[in-house]
């Protein structure tokens, strides 16, 4: 008999729907199902620091051609460039065709608050935004979870330790085996929040 199973990805968007229809049909049930949420969210939270940590690593030290790493810099920053252009039109013909919010009525917001919001972009500057960017603590942008500091600092220890040659390899390789145990990490956490529609049988 052939063995029934369905994938991963399957489950994974399967559970979107379900998670959707439950949302839309059965709200009461689906607020007691909130604690679940939140712990996937967390469960989620929890690896992404080690997992940029180690995969930027690999990415700029275990290159070592300093020109093929340009390259590939520069094929990112592209990605991005397109990747946000997309998001951003997505976004607008969502607001303008489906135009949620609309007929909701939020309170009015407080003199106080209106007053520290004025404060805050008056006092905004580019300079301090990307002074901000440098971290002045590491362990303190990791435990903020502050992924631009986290990559500011990344990338700079990509660089030294491709600079330091031999002995930089030895952390090169156990970044590696903490980015595969992070993706292990991930596929574990999948099988757990997805629940298994279909059991294997021979």
């Amino acid at each position: 008999m052939k063995r029934l199973r369905i994938s991963l990805t399957a489950q994974i968007f399967l559970g979107l729907i379900l998670g959707a229809a439950f949302g839309c049909f059965f709200p009461d049930f689906g607020s007691q199902l909130k604690p679940l949420g939140d712990a996937f969210i967390r469960m989620i939270k929890m690896i992404v620091v080690p997992l940029i940590f180690s995969t930027l690593v690999i990415g700029i030290a275990g290159t070592g051609d300093f020109k093929k790493l340009g390259r590939l810099g520069g094929k990112a920053i592209i990605w991005f460039e397109v990747a946000s252009a997309l998001a951003l039109i997505v976004g607008l013909v969502v607001v303008n065709v489906l135009q949620p919010g609309v007929g909701v009525s939020l309170p009015a917001i407080g003199a106080a608050a209106g007053a520290n919001a004025a404060a805050t972009a008056q006092s905004f500057s580019i300079s301090m935004h990307l002074l901000n960017i440098i971290p002045a603590n590491i362990v303190e942008a990791c435990v903020k979870s502050d992924m631009l500091q986290i990559i500011f600092f990344t990338c700079f220890f990509g660089v030294a330790l491709a600079h330091i040659g031999e002995k930089g390899k030895i952390v090169v390789e156990c970044c590696r085996g903490i980015a595969e145990a992070m993706f292990k990490v991930t596929h574990i956490q999948m099988n757990i929040c997805c629940a298994k529609l279909f059991e294997n049988y021979k």
